[in-house]
Protein backbone atom coordinates (compact mmCIF):
# COMPACT_ATOMS: atom_id res chain seq x y z
CA UNK A 1 0.00 0.00 0.00
CA UNK A 2 2.68 2.43 1.06
CA UNK A 3 4.86 1.34 -1.83
CA UNK A 4 2.06 2.02 -4.33
CA UNK A 5 1.47 5.45 -2.86
CA UNK A 6 5.15 6.24 -2.96
CA UNK A 7 5.43 5.01 -6.51
CA UNK A 8 2.51 7.18 -7.58
CA UNK A 9 4.10 10.20 -5.98
CA UNK A 10 7.38 9.42 -7.69
CA UNK A 11 5.77 9.11 -11.09
CA UNK A 12 3.96 12.40 -10.56
CA UNK A 13 7.21 14.18 -9.89
CA UNK A 14 8.78 12.69 -12.98
CA UNK A 15 5.86 13.69 -15.19
CA UNK A 16 5.95 17.20 -13.75
CA UNK A 17 9.64 17.44 -14.54
CA UNK A 18 9.10 16.31 -18.11
CA UNK A 19 6.27 18.78 -18.59
CA UNK A 20 8.21 21.74 -17.22
CA UNK A 21 11.22 20.92 -19.35
CA UNK A 22 9.05 21.19 -22.44
CA UNK A 23 8.26 24.84 -21.64
CA UNK A 24 11.80 25.83 -20.64
CA UNK A 25 14.63 27.03 -22.74
CA UNK A 26 17.30 24.59 -23.74
CA UNK A 27 19.96 26.14 -21.49
CA UNK A 28 17.61 25.88 -18.44
CA UNK A 29 16.54 22.29 -18.85
CA UNK A 30 19.63 21.01 -17.08
CA UNK A 31 18.73 22.95 -13.96
CA UNK A 32 15.16 21.55 -13.76
CA UNK A 33 16.36 18.05 -14.50
CA UNK A 34 18.85 18.26 -11.67
CA UNK A 35 16.29 19.74 -9.23
CA UNK A 36 13.70 17.03 -9.78
CA UNK A 37 16.40 14.42 -9.88
CA UNK A 38 17.25 15.36 -6.27
CA UNK A 39 13.61 14.77 -5.29
CA UNK A 40 13.62 11.54 -7.22
CA UNK A 41 16.74 10.32 -5.44
CA UNK A 42 15.30 11.16 -2.02
CA UNK A 43 12.15 9.18 -2.76
CA UNK A 44 14.12 6.16 -3.91
CA UNK A 45 15.92 6.03 -0.58
CA UNK A 46 12.57 5.38 1.12
CA UNK A 47 11.93 2.19 -0.82
CA UNK A 48 12.76 -0.92 1.17
CA UNK A 49 14.47 -2.90 -1.56
CA UNK A 50 15.86 -2.42 -5.02
CA UNK A 51 13.59 -5.18 -6.35
CA UNK A 52 10.48 -3.26 -5.27
CA UNK A 53 11.71 -0.19 -7.12
CA UNK A 54 12.35 -2.22 -10.26
CA UNK A 55 8.91 -3.84 -10.11
CA UNK A 56 7.17 -0.49 -9.77
CA UNK A 57 9.07 1.10 -12.62
CA UNK A 58 8.66 -1.97 -14.77
CA UNK A 59 4.89 -2.10 -14.24
CA UNK A 60 4.48 1.41 -15.57
CA UNK A 61 4.88 2.06 -19.25
CA UNK A 62 6.07 5.65 -19.21
CA UNK A 63 8.50 7.03 -21.74
CA UNK A 64 11.26 8.88 -19.85
CA UNK A 65 13.46 11.28 -21.82
CA UNK A 66 16.98 10.11 -22.51
CA UNK A 67 18.41 13.26 -20.83
CA UNK A 68 16.74 12.33 -17.57
CA UNK A 69 18.05 8.78 -17.86
CA UNK A 70 21.56 10.17 -18.24
CA UNK A 71 21.16 12.25 -15.11
CA UNK A 72 19.87 9.24 -13.19
CA UNK A 73 22.89 7.21 -14.27
CA UNK A 74 25.11 10.12 -13.32
CA UNK A 75 23.73 10.10 -9.79
CA UNK A 76 26.01 7.33 -8.57
CA UNK A 77 29.08 9.35 -9.59
CA UNK A 78 28.07 12.86 -8.53
CA UNK A 79 29.50 13.92 -5.19
CA UNK A 80 26.50 15.36 -3.36
CA UNK A 81 26.73 16.50 0.23
CA UNK A 82 23.32 15.91 1.78
CA UNK A 83 23.32 15.73 5.62
CA UNK A 84 20.16 15.36 7.62
CA UNK A 85 18.03 18.49 8.10
CA UNK A 86 20.25 20.48 5.74
CA UNK A 87 19.82 21.61 2.20
CA UNK A 88 21.85 19.65 -0.32
CA UNK A 89 24.93 21.37 -1.67
CA UNK A 90 26.53 20.69 -5.03
CA UNK A 91 29.18 22.07 -7.31
CA UNK A 92 27.37 24.21 -9.81
CA UNK A 93 30.26 24.66 -12.28
CA UNK A 94 30.60 20.88 -12.58
CA UNK A 95 27.00 20.43 -13.72
CA UNK A 96 26.09 23.68 -15.36
CA UNK A 97 29.28 24.13 -17.34
CA UNK A 98 30.05 27.75 -16.44
CA UNK A 99 32.86 28.96 -14.20
CA UNK A 100 32.39 30.68 -10.89
CA UNK A 101 33.51 34.28 -10.83
CA UNK A 102 36.96 34.69 -9.29
CA UNK A 103 38.51 37.84 -7.89
CA UNK A 104 41.40 39.04 -10.04
CA UNK A 105 44.84 38.73 -8.39
CA UNK A 106 48.18 40.25 -9.29
CA UNK A 107 49.82 37.03 -8.15
CA UNK A 108 48.84 35.40 -11.44
CA UNK A 109 51.35 37.62 -13.23
CA UNK A 110 54.70 36.01 -13.99
CA UNK A 111 57.80 37.19 -12.17
CA UNK A 112 59.00 39.02 -15.29
CA UNK A 113 55.93 41.27 -15.24
CA UNK A 114 56.19 41.88 -11.50
CA UNK A 115 59.86 42.74 -12.02
CA UNK A 116 58.95 45.44 -14.55
CA UNK A 117 56.30 46.81 -12.19
CA UNK A 118 58.53 46.89 -9.13
CA UNK A 119 61.42 48.57 -10.90
CA UNK A 120 59.13 51.54 -11.52
CA UNK A 121 58.06 51.87 -7.87
CA UNK A 122 59.59 54.98 -6.24
CA UNK A 123 62.05 54.67 -3.39
CA UNK A 124 61.04 54.94 0.24
CA UNK A 125 57.69 53.94 1.69
CA UNK A 126 56.32 52.71 -1.62
CA UNK A 127 58.91 49.97 -2.02
CA UNK A 128 58.79 49.08 1.65
CA UNK A 129 55.01 48.76 1.47
CA UNK A 130 55.32 46.42 -1.50
CA UNK A 131 57.84 44.34 0.43
CA UNK A 132 55.30 43.91 3.23
CA UNK A 133 52.78 42.17 0.96
CA UNK A 134 54.44 38.75 0.81
CA UNK A 135 57.77 37.00 0.92
CA UNK A 136 57.62 36.58 -2.85
CA UNK A 137 57.35 40.33 -3.39
CA UNK A 138 60.10 40.97 -0.87
CA UNK A 139 62.51 38.64 -2.63
CA UNK A 140 61.62 40.07 -6.05
CA UNK A 141 62.24 43.62 -4.86
CA UNK A 142 65.52 42.66 -3.22
CA UNK A 143 66.74 40.97 -6.41
CA UNK A 144 66.56 44.20 -8.41
CA UNK A 145 69.83 46.07 -8.69
CA UNK A 146 69.83 49.75 -7.83
CA UNK A 147 70.81 50.75 -11.35
CA UNK A 148 67.84 48.78 -12.71
CA UNK A 149 65.26 50.96 -10.97
CA UNK A 150 63.61 53.70 -12.99
CA UNK A 151 64.26 57.20 -11.65
CA UNK A 152 61.35 58.92 -13.33
CA UNK A 153 59.29 59.62 -10.23
CA UNK A 154 59.91 63.14 -8.99
CA UNK A 155 57.76 62.58 -5.94
CA UNK A 156 60.17 60.05 -4.42
CA UNK A 157 62.41 61.51 -1.72
CA UNK A 158 65.69 59.69 -1.32
CA UNK A 159 66.11 60.55 2.35
CA UNK A 160 62.64 59.49 3.39
CA UNK A 161 62.60 57.37 6.56
CA UNK A 162 61.56 53.78 6.00
CA UNK A 163 58.87 52.56 8.41
CA UNK A 164 58.01 49.19 6.91
CA UNK A 165 56.51 46.67 9.29
CA UNK A 166 57.19 43.12 8.13
CA UNK A 167 55.99 39.75 9.30
CA UNK A 168 57.56 38.98 12.68
CA UNK A 169 57.92 35.29 11.98
CA UNK A 170 59.71 35.49 8.67
CA UNK A 171 60.64 39.09 7.99
CA UNK A 172 62.25 41.94 9.85
CA UNK A 173 61.55 45.42 11.12
CA UNK A 174 64.10 48.13 11.61
CA UNK A 175 63.68 47.95 15.40
CA UNK A 176 64.88 44.34 15.54
CA UNK A 177 68.28 45.04 14.00
CA UNK A 178 71.13 46.88 15.59
CA UNK A 179 71.63 50.05 13.60
CA UNK A 180 74.34 52.61 14.23
CA UNK A 181 76.09 55.29 12.29
CA UNK A 182 79.80 54.44 12.13
CA UNK A 183 82.33 56.53 10.21
CA UNK A 184 79.42 58.16 8.40
CA UNK A 185 78.11 54.82 7.12
CA UNK A 186 74.84 53.10 7.88
CA UNK A 187 75.68 49.93 9.81
CA UNK A 188 73.58 46.85 10.50
CA UNK A 189 74.32 43.80 12.64
CA UNK A 190 72.47 40.48 12.51
CA UNK A 191 73.23 37.94 15.20
CA UNK A 192 72.06 34.43 16.03
CA UNK A 193 68.61 33.38 14.89
CA UNK A 194 67.94 36.80 13.39
CA UNK A 195 70.54 36.15 10.72
CA UNK A 196 68.34 34.89 7.86
CA UNK A 197 67.94 35.55 4.14
CA UNK A 198 64.56 37.21 4.68
CA UNK A 199 66.01 39.75 7.07
CA UNK A 200 68.85 40.53 4.70
CA UNK A 201 66.35 41.04 1.89
CA UNK A 202 64.33 43.40 4.09
CA UNK A 203 67.50 45.33 4.95
CA UNK A 204 68.40 45.67 1.27
CA UNK A 205 64.95 47.06 0.42
CA UNK A 206 64.56 49.17 3.56
CA UNK A 207 67.91 50.93 3.36
CA UNK A 208 67.87 51.63 -0.37
CA UNK A 209 66.28 55.06 0.14
CA UNK A 210 69.20 56.03 2.39
CA UNK A 211 71.92 55.02 -0.01
CA UNK A 212 72.19 51.43 1.15
CA UNK A 213 74.36 49.91 3.82
CA UNK A 214 77.94 50.94 4.45
CA UNK A 215 78.80 48.19 6.95
CA UNK A 216 77.22 44.80 7.58
CA UNK A 217 78.05 42.32 10.32
CA UNK A 218 76.53 38.83 10.27
CA UNK A 219 77.14 36.53 13.23
CA UNK A 220 75.20 33.43 12.37
CA UNK A 221 74.25 30.51 14.57
CA UNK A 222 71.01 29.50 12.87
CA UNK A 223 71.53 25.92 11.73
CA UNK A 224 68.06 25.65 10.15
CA UNK A 225 67.43 28.91 8.30
CA UNK A 226 70.80 30.58 8.34
CA UNK A 227 72.14 33.05 5.82
CA UNK A 228 72.85 31.56 2.39
CA UNK A 229 74.16 32.81 -0.95
CA UNK A 230 70.68 34.13 -1.74
CA UNK A 231 70.68 36.50 1.22
CA UNK A 232 74.13 37.80 0.39
CA UNK A 233 73.05 38.32 -3.22
CA UNK A 234 70.17 40.57 -2.13
CA UNK A 235 72.63 42.70 -0.14
CA UNK A 236 75.00 42.88 -3.09
CA UNK A 237 72.30 44.11 -5.46
CA UNK A 238 70.57 46.42 -3.02
CA UNK A 239 73.64 47.90 -1.31
CA UNK A 240 76.35 48.51 -3.93
CA UNK A 241 77.97 51.12 -1.67
CA UNK A 242 78.89 48.50 0.96
CA UNK A 243 82.35 49.19 2.35
CA UNK A 244 82.76 46.69 5.19
CA UNK A 245 81.49 43.11 5.44
CA UNK A 246 81.94 40.65 8.30
CA UNK A 247 80.78 37.05 8.00
CA UNK A 248 81.04 34.90 11.13
CA UNK A 249 79.80 31.33 11.42
CA UNK A 250 77.90 31.19 8.13
CA UNK A 251 78.41 27.66 6.79
CA UNK A 252 75.81 28.07 4.03
CA UNK A 253 77.52 31.07 2.39
CA UNK A 254 79.95 30.02 -0.32
CA UNK A 255 81.87 31.38 -3.27
CA UNK A 256 78.69 32.30 -5.15
CA UNK A 257 77.50 34.71 -2.48
CA UNK A 258 80.92 36.29 -1.95
CA UNK A 259 81.39 36.63 -5.71
CA UNK A 260 78.10 38.55 -5.95
CA UNK A 261 79.35 40.93 -3.28
CA UNK A 262 82.59 41.38 -5.20
CA UNK A 263 80.84 42.03 -8.53
CA UNK A 264 78.35 44.57 -7.18
CA UNK A 265 80.19 46.23 -4.26
CA UNK A 266 83.31 47.68 -5.84
CA UNK A 267 83.82 50.08 -2.91
CA UNK A 268 84.44 47.25 -0.43
CA UNK A 269 87.36 48.13 1.84
CA UNK A 270 87.17 45.69 4.75
CA UNK A 271 86.43 41.97 4.60
CA UNK A 272 86.23 39.70 7.63
CA UNK A 273 85.70 35.96 7.10
CA UNK A 274 85.51 33.83 10.25
CA UNK A 275 84.50 30.18 10.23
CA UNK A 276 83.23 30.16 6.66
CA UNK A 277 83.89 26.56 5.56
CA UNK A 278 82.16 26.93 2.18
CA UNK A 279 84.25 29.87 0.95
CA UNK A 280 87.35 28.92 -1.02
CA UNK A 281 90.04 30.58 -3.12
CA UNK A 282 87.48 31.19 -5.87
CA UNK A 283 85.51 33.63 -3.75
CA UNK A 284 88.65 35.39 -2.52
CA UNK A 285 89.96 35.74 -6.07
CA UNK A 286 86.66 37.35 -7.10
CA UNK A 287 87.14 39.91 -4.32
CA UNK A 288 90.69 40.63 -5.45
CA UNK A 289 89.64 41.12 -9.07
CA UNK A 290 86.71 43.45 -8.37
CA UNK A 291 87.43 45.23 -5.07
CA UNK A 292 90.61 47.16 -5.74
CA UNK A 293 90.01 49.41 -2.71
CA UNK A 294 90.37 46.52 -0.25
CA UNK A 295 92.48 47.74 2.66
CA UNK A 296 91.78 45.21 5.42
CA UNK A 297 91.44 41.42 5.20
CA UNK A 298 90.79 39.04 8.08
CA UNK A 299 90.57 35.29 7.47
CA UNK A 300 90.04 32.88 10.34
CA UNK A 301 89.12 29.19 10.41
CA UNK A 302 88.37 29.02 6.69
CA UNK A 303 89.42 25.51 5.74
CA UNK A 304 89.15 25.98 1.94
CA UNK A 305 91.17 29.19 1.58
CA UNK A 306 94.80 28.67 0.67
CA UNK A 307 97.83 30.12 -1.06
CA UNK A 308 96.21 30.86 -4.41
CA UNK A 309 93.68 33.27 -2.95
CA UNK A 310 96.31 35.14 -0.92
CA UNK A 311 98.60 35.46 -3.93
CA UNK A 312 95.84 37.09 -5.96
CA UNK A 313 95.01 39.44 -3.10
CA UNK A 314 98.64 40.53 -2.89
CA UNK A 315 98.93 41.15 -6.63
CA UNK A 316 95.60 42.92 -7.29
CA UNK A 317 94.94 44.88 -4.08
CA UNK A 318 97.50 47.70 -3.98
CA UNK A 319 95.82 49.46 -1.04
CA UNK A 320 95.95 46.54 1.39
CA UNK A 321 97.12 47.84 4.78
CA UNK A 322 96.04 45.17 7.25
CA UNK A 323 96.14 41.38 6.97
CA UNK A 324 95.14 38.80 9.59
CA UNK A 325 95.24 35.06 8.92
CA UNK A 326 94.48 32.48 11.60
CA UNK A 327 93.89 28.73 11.63
CA UNK A 328 93.77 28.15 7.88
CA UNK A 329 95.41 24.76 7.21
CA UNK A 330 95.88 25.35 3.47
CA UNK A 331 97.86 28.56 3.95
CA UNK A 332 101.63 28.10 3.76
CA UNK A 333 104.86 29.90 2.97
CA UNK A 334 104.04 30.44 -0.68
CA UNK A 335 100.84 32.36 -0.02
CA UNK A 336 102.15 34.41 2.91
CA UNK A 337 105.44 35.34 1.25
CA UNK A 338 103.74 36.37 -1.99
CA UNK A 339 101.20 38.46 -0.11
CA UNK A 340 103.80 40.23 2.03
CA UNK A 341 106.26 40.88 -0.78
CA UNK A 342 103.58 42.24 -3.13
CA UNK A 343 102.05 44.63 -0.61
CA UNK A 344 105.28 45.62 1.14
CA UNK A 345 104.95 49.34 0.51
CA UNK A 346 101.59 49.87 2.23
CA UNK A 347 101.10 46.89 4.56
CA UNK A 348 101.21 48.20 8.14
CA UNK A 349 99.50 45.48 10.23
CA UNK A 350 100.25 41.77 10.05
CA UNK A 351 98.80 38.98 12.18
CA UNK A 352 99.71 35.34 11.56
CA UNK A 353 98.47 32.63 13.93
CA UNK A 354 98.21 28.83 13.84
CA UNK A 355 99.52 28.50 10.28
CA UNK A 356 101.74 25.92 8.57
CA UNK A 357 104.48 28.42 7.77
CA UNK A 358 108.22 28.02 8.34
CA UNK A 359 111.33 30.15 8.78
CA UNK A 360 111.04 31.31 5.19
CA UNK A 361 107.89 33.36 5.86
CA UNK A 362 109.50 35.14 8.82
CA UNK A 363 112.53 35.94 6.69
CA UNK A 364 110.19 37.54 4.15
CA UNK A 365 108.54 39.57 6.92
CA UNK A 366 111.92 40.80 8.12
CA UNK A 367 112.98 41.81 4.61
CA UNK A 368 109.75 43.19 3.08
CA UNK A 369 107.99 44.50 6.19
CA UNK A 370 109.34 48.00 5.76
CA UNK A 371 105.96 49.63 6.43
CA UNK A 372 104.81 47.25 9.17
CA UNK A 373 104.08 49.01 12.46
CA UNK A 374 102.17 46.25 14.28
CA UNK A 375 103.09 42.55 14.12
CA UNK A 376 101.45 39.63 15.90
CA UNK A 377 102.73 36.04 15.65
CA UNK A 378 101.17 33.09 17.45
CA UNK A 379 101.10 29.31 17.40
CA UNK A 380 103.76 28.98 14.68
CA UNK A 381 104.98 25.50 15.55
CA UNK A 382 107.10 25.07 12.42
CA UNK A 383 109.15 28.25 12.93
CA UNK A 384 112.49 27.73 14.64
CA UNK A 385 114.94 30.03 16.38
CA UNK A 386 116.61 30.66 13.04
CA UNK A 387 113.44 32.14 11.57
CA UNK A 388 113.04 34.74 14.32
CA UNK A 389 116.77 35.50 14.25
CA UNK A 390 116.71 36.15 10.49
CA UNK A 391 113.59 38.30 10.86
CA UNK A 392 115.41 40.53 13.34
CA UNK A 393 118.70 40.74 11.46
CA UNK A 394 117.08 41.49 8.09
CA UNK A 395 116.79 45.11 9.27
CA UNK A 396 113.48 45.59 7.48
CA UNK A 397 111.32 46.21 10.55
CA UNK A 398 112.59 49.71 11.22
CA UNK A 399 109.06 51.10 11.63
CA UNK A 400 107.79 48.31 13.88
CA UNK A 401 106.25 49.78 17.03
CA UNK A 402 104.24 46.90 18.51
CA UNK A 403 105.16 43.19 18.62
CA UNK A 404 103.16 40.33 20.13
CA UNK A 405 104.49 36.76 20.20
CA UNK A 406 102.40 33.90 21.61
CA UNK A 407 103.23 30.19 21.96
CA UNK A 408 106.15 30.17 19.55
CA UNK A 409 108.93 27.80 20.58
CA UNK A 410 111.30 29.47 18.12
CA UNK A 411 111.53 32.57 20.29
CA UNK A 412 114.61 32.16 22.49
CA UNK A 413 117.13 34.41 24.21
CA UNK A 414 119.19 34.72 21.02
CA UNK A 415 116.29 35.41 18.66
CA UNK A 416 114.66 37.85 21.11
CA UNK A 417 117.84 39.96 21.27
CA UNK A 418 118.10 39.94 17.47
CA UNK A 419 114.55 41.22 17.14
CA UNK A 420 115.25 44.07 19.57
CA UNK A 421 118.34 45.13 17.63
CA UNK A 422 116.47 45.07 14.32
CA UNK A 423 113.45 47.05 15.59
CA UNK A 424 114.90 50.22 17.03
CA UNK A 425 111.54 52.02 17.20
CA UNK A 426 109.66 49.29 19.09
CA UNK A 427 107.52 50.74 21.89
CA UNK A 428 105.33 47.80 22.93
CA UNK A 429 106.38 44.19 23.48
CA UNK A 430 104.15 41.32 24.61
CA UNK A 431 105.40 37.77 25.22
CA UNK A 432 102.88 35.03 26.05
CA UNK A 433 103.68 31.38 26.78
CA UNK A 434 107.26 31.65 25.49
CA UNK A 435 108.86 28.95 27.62
CA UNK A 436 112.36 29.23 26.09
CA UNK A 437 112.93 32.86 27.10
CA UNK A 438 114.99 33.19 30.29
CA UNK A 439 116.28 36.02 32.47
CA UNK A 440 119.35 36.49 30.29
CA UNK A 441 117.29 36.93 27.16
CA UNK A 442 114.98 39.42 28.84
CA UNK A 443 117.91 41.52 30.07
CA UNK A 444 119.54 41.50 26.63
CA UNK A 445 116.27 42.53 25.03
CA UNK A 446 115.83 45.40 27.50
CA UNK A 447 119.31 46.73 26.71
CA UNK A 448 118.76 46.64 22.93
CA UNK A 449 115.22 48.07 22.89
CA UNK A 450 115.98 51.67 23.74
CA UNK A 451 112.53 53.02 22.73
CA UNK A 452 110.51 50.45 24.72
CA UNK A 453 107.58 51.97 26.63
CA UNK A 454 105.52 48.89 27.54
CA UNK A 455 106.60 45.32 28.35
CA UNK A 456 104.08 42.56 29.00
CA UNK A 457 104.97 39.02 30.08
CA UNK A 458 102.45 36.20 30.47
CA UNK A 459 103.24 32.59 31.38
CA UNK A 460 106.93 32.84 30.58
CA UNK A 461 107.96 30.30 33.20
CA UNK A 462 111.75 30.64 32.85
CA UNK A 463 111.66 34.34 33.67
CA UNK A 464 112.14 34.96 37.40
CA UNK A 465 111.62 37.98 39.61
CA UNK A 466 115.33 38.74 39.61
CA UNK A 467 115.34 38.70 35.82
CA UNK A 468 112.53 41.26 35.72
CA UNK A 469 114.39 43.51 38.16
CA UNK A 470 117.54 43.24 36.08
CA UNK A 471 115.59 44.04 32.92
CA UNK A 472 114.08 47.13 34.54
CA UNK A 473 117.50 48.37 35.57
CA UNK A 474 118.69 48.10 31.97
CA UNK A 475 115.62 49.67 30.35
CA UNK A 476 115.71 53.20 29.16
CA UNK A 477 113.87 56.06 30.79
CA UNK A 478 110.93 55.69 28.37
CA UNK A 479 109.49 52.53 29.99
CA UNK A 480 106.04 53.32 31.38
CA UNK A 481 104.28 49.98 31.88
CA UNK A 482 105.31 46.48 32.87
Amino acid sequence: MHSSLLASTLISFLLLAVSLCGFCAVDQQGFFFFFFFQLFQSCLLLLTTVEMMKSILGALSIQIPQTLVDYIQLGSRVDVYSPACKRARFSAPYLFGFEQNKRPSIEVLPDECLFEIFRRVPEGKERSSCACVSKKWLMLLSSIRRNEFCNGSAAAEENETVTAVLNDAEMVSCEEIKEVESDGYLTRSLEGKKATDMRLAAIAVGTSSRGGLGKLLIRGSNSVRGVTNLGLTTIARGCPSLRALSLWNVPFVGDEGLSEIAKECHLLEKLDLTNCPSISNKGLIAVAENCLNLSSLNIESCSKIGNEGLQTIGKLCPKLQSISIKDCPLVGDHGVSCLLSSASSVLTRVKLEALNITDFSLAVIGHYGKAVTKLSLGGLQHVSEKGFWVMGNAKGLQKLMSLTITSCRGITDVSLEAIAKGSVNMKQMCLRKCCFVSDNGLVAFAKAAGSLESLQLEECNRVSQSGIVAALSNCGTKLKAL
